[in-house]
C-alpha cells in the first residue's frame, strides 16, 4: 500500500514548517490517537444500503430531482443549439431582422431551465436535511438505550462530532451523491447524443478522455478515503479534547496546569492538520488535473473541428455550438469523477456512525417482557454476582441476597468499591447480574419491560443531573405534564421553595449545566423535589450527601426523610447519622474478598 510522509506523533514543530515523514494512514501505532475513536472498515456499497432506510420515505422525490434537473440540463441544450441557428442564419448571413425571435426564445428556455435547476437542487437540499434530521435522531435514540457506563467509555467530544459531521458527510452518499451521480450520467448522455448527432467525429474525439476521467478519480478516491478515515477519528478527538479541557477549566486554573491543557489541545489540532493537508495533497491536485484534461481534450476537438470547417464538413455556428456542448460534456463527466473522493469522505463518516449505532446494549428486553402494573415496593435479590470485565475475574458482588418489604428503608454500607453502586444499578437496569435474581414484587426485572420498571424506581444519583433549563422544568423533568402547582409543592416538599422564590425570576430562572447558580445544597434538593414530583413507590439514594459541607448535608437530610416516608428505599451511604434513618443495614464487604454481608437493625 502506498505511504505519504508524516510528522512526528510528539508534534514538535514549534517554526511551522510543517510535516516531515507521513506513517501508513492505516497503521494505528502512528496515529496519535490511536484506537481510542477507530471504526472498523466498511465498504461503500454496504454503507450505501445500511443508511438507505433513512432515504426510502423521500425516495419518491429522488427521480423527481433527477427529472427536474435533467429537464434544466435538456434545456441547456436547446439554448446551445438556438445559438447555432442564431450564428449560422442571423450572423454570418448578416440578417440581423431576424435575431429577435431566437434571441427571445433562447432566453425564456435559458430562465426556464435556471427555474428547473434552482427547483430541483432546492429538493434535492430539502430530502438531503431530512436524512440528516432522520439519521442523527436515531442515532441519538439508540444512545439513549445503552446503560450509562456504556456510553461514559466514549469521549463525549468524539460523540459530538459522529453525530453532527459525521452524519452530514454520509448524507453525501446515500442522497446527494445518488442523485448527482443519476443527473450527472443522463445528462452526459444527453449532451453526447446532441454532440453525436452535430458532428460525430468531434463527438468521438471528445469522449476519447473519458476513461481517463474515470481513472483518475479511482486514484483519487482510494488515496482521499484513507486519509479521511485518519482525518474523522482526528477531527473527533480534536472535539473530544476541547470538551474535557474546558469542562475542567477550573482544575487547571487552580494546579497551574493551564499550559498542559492548550498542549494537548495543540497537539491533537496538529494531528488534524497534518491527515487534513495529506488529503488535500490529493483533492486539491484533482481538479486541476480535470481542468488540464478537459484543455487537452478540447485542443483535440477545436484542432479537428478547425480541420471539419475547412473542408465544408461543419459550419461556424456548429463548431461553436459544438464548444459549448463540449463544455457541457465534461461538467458532468467532472461531477462524476468528483464523486470518488466525496464518496470517500462519505464512507469514512458511515463507518464511524455504523461503529456507534451498532453498539448493543448490554441490557436487553426480552420480546415477552410485561408492565409491572400497580407496584406495592416488595425488592429482592437471590444469590446475586456481578463482575465487571478487565478484574481478572473478581467480582464486585457475590452471594448478595436480601428481601425487603414495601415501605422499608434499607441502608446499604461498606468501603469504596465494595458494589454499592452496582446494586443501585441493578435495581434500574443498568446492568443484569451475571447469575442470580433481583425482583420487584416477585417479579424477576427481567421479565419486566424497562418503561414500565423505570416509572416504578427512582434513582437519585450522587452528582444530581440538572438541565440547561428553568428550575420548573428542571424539577418537571420526569413529569413534564406536571402543573404549576404540582412543582411548587414538590419543591416545598424538598425545601427548595425558599431559595428559589429568592432568585430573580423564581421557577423561571434558567440555571446551567449541571447546576450552575445554584449551591451543591440547593442543586440537591432540585433533584430530591424531582423524585417528589415523580412519587414512585421505590427510591434509590445513592449517596445524596456526598460532597455537601456539613450545614448543605443537615439541610438536605429532612427532605430526604420525607420523602423516604412510606416509600420503600434503598439508601446508599458512608453517613452513619442518615443510615439511623433506615429501618434495616445491609453492609458489604470489600470487592474481590468473600462477601461479608450482614442484614441487622438499624440503630
Amino acid at each position: 500500500m502506498e505511504t505519504a510522509t508524516f510528522s512526528d506523533p510528539a508534534y514538535s514543530d514549534p517554526a511551522g514548517q510543517g510535516p516531515a515523514a507521513e506513517p501508513d494512514p492505516l497503521d494505528e501505532e502512528s496515529d496519535p490517537e490511536g484506537p481510542v475513536a477507530a471504526a472498523p472498515s466498511v465498504r461503500a456499497r454496504e454503507a450505501f444500503r445500511r443508511f438507505w432506510p433513512w432515504v426510502r420515505q423521500d425516495r419518491l422525490w429522488l427521480p423527481a430531482v433527477v427529472l427536474l434537473l435533467l429537464t434544466g440540463s435538456f434545456g441547456e441544450v436547446v439554448s446551445v443549439w438556438l445559438f447555432k441557428d442564431l450564428i449560422d442564419q442571423v450572423l454570418v448571413p448578416r440578417r440581423f431582422s431576424a435575431f429577435w425571435l431566437p434571441a427571445g426564445v433562447m432566453a425564456a428556455t435559458t430562465v426556464v431551465s435556471a427555474l428547473l435547476i434552482y427547483a430541483g437542487n432546492y429538493t434535492l437540499t430539502w430530502v438531503a436535511e431530512r436524512f440528516i434530521q432522520r439519521l442523527r435522531t436515531s442515532a441519538v435514540a439508540h444512545l439513549h438505550t445503552l446503560p450509562p457506563d456504556t456510553l461514559d467509555r466514549r469521549q463525549r467530544g468524539d460523540l459530538m462530532a459522529r453525530l453532527t459531521g459525521d452524519v452530514a458527510a454520509i448524507e453525501q452518499l446515500v442522497a446527494t451523491g445518488v442523485v448527482e451521480a443519476g443527473s450527472a450520467l443522463l445528462s452526459l448522455l444527453l449532451f453526447g447524443a446532441a454532440a453525436l448527432y452535430l458532428s460525430w467525429p468531434l463527438a468521438l474525439a471528445a469522449l476519447a478522455v473519458a476513461p481517463v476521467f474515470w481513472l483518475s478519480g479511482r486514484f483519487f478516491g482510494r488515496r482521499i478515503l484513507l486519509w479521511e478515515r485518519v482525518a474523522r477519528r482526528r477531527g473527533g478527538a480534536v472535539t473530544a479534547v476541547l470538551e474535557e479541557s474546558l469542562r475542567n477549566a477550573a482544575i487547571a486554573r487552580t494546579c497551574n496546569q493551564e499550559q498542559r491543557e492548550v498542549e494537548k489541545v495543540r497537539q491533537a489540532g496538529q494531528a488534524l492538520l497534518e491527515a487534513e493537508l495529506s488529503i488535500a495533497r490529493y483533492a486539491d491536485l484533482y481538479p486541476p488535473l480535470l481542468n488540464v484534461l478537459e484543455v487537452l481534450g478540447g485542443l483535440v476537438v477545436v484542432g479537428i473541428g478547425a480541420f471539419e470547417l475547412d473542408r465544408g464538413a461543419l459550419s461556424l455556428g456548429g463548431l461553436l455550438a459544438f464548444a459549448a456542448f463540449l463544455a457541457q460534456l465534461f461538467e458532468p463527466a467532472q461531477r462524476i469523477s468528483e464523486l470518488f473522493p466525496v464518496v470517500g469522505a462519505a464512507g469514512a463518516a458511515g463507518e464511524r456512525v455504523l461503529e456507534l449505532m451498532d453498539t448493543p446494549s448490554p441490557v436487553a428486553q426480552r420480546p415477552d417482557a410485561h408492565d409491572t402494573g400497580p407496584v406495592t415496593g416488595w425488592v429482592s435479590c437471590e444469590n446475586v454476582r456481578v463482575g465487571y470485565s478487565g478484574q481478572d475475574g473478581r467480582p464486585v458482588l457475590e452471594n448478595l441476597s436480601f428481601d425487603i418489604g414495601p415501605g422499608t428503608i434499607l441502608a446499604v454500607m461498606g468501603p469504596s468499591g465494595c458494589g454499592k453502586s452496582t446494586l443501585a444499578k441493578l435495581l434500574v437496569r443498568f446492568l443484569d447480574p451475571d447469575s442470580g435474581t433481583v425482583r420487584l414484587d416477585r417479579h424477576d426485572l427481567r421479565d419486566l419491560t424497562l418503561a414500565s420498571l423505570r416509572q416504578a424506581v427512582t434513582l437519585l444519583p450522587q452528582q444530581a443531573p440538572l438541565f440547561h433549563a428553568t428550575i420548573r422544568d428542571n424539577i418537571a423533568y420526569g413529569r413534564p405534564s406536571a402543573s404549576l402547582e404540582e412543582v411548587v409543592q414538590a419543591a416545598k416538599d424538598a425545601d427548595a421553595h425558599d431559595f428559589i422564590m429568592a432568585l430573580p425570576r423564581g421557577y423561571r430562572t434558567e440555571i446551567g449545566r449541571d447546576g450552575f447558580q445554584l449551591s451543591g445544597g440547593q442543586t440537591q434538593r432540585i433533584a430530591i423535589a424531582r423524585a417528589f414530583l415523580r412519587a414512585t413507590p421505590v427510591l434509590i439514594l445513592d449517596e445524596p450527601t456526598t460532597g455537601l459541607d456539613q450545614t448543605s448535608a443537615a439541610n438536605v437530610i429532612t427532605p430526604l426523610r420525607r420523602l423516604m416516608a412510606g416509600r420503600t428505599t434503598i439508601l446508599i451511604t458512608h453517613d452513619r447519622k442518615l443510615a439511623r434513618t433506615a429501618d434495616t443495614v445491609l453492609r458489604l464487604g470489600t470487592a474481590g474478598e468473600p462477601q461479608l454481608l450482614s442484614v441487622q437493625p438499624a440503630g
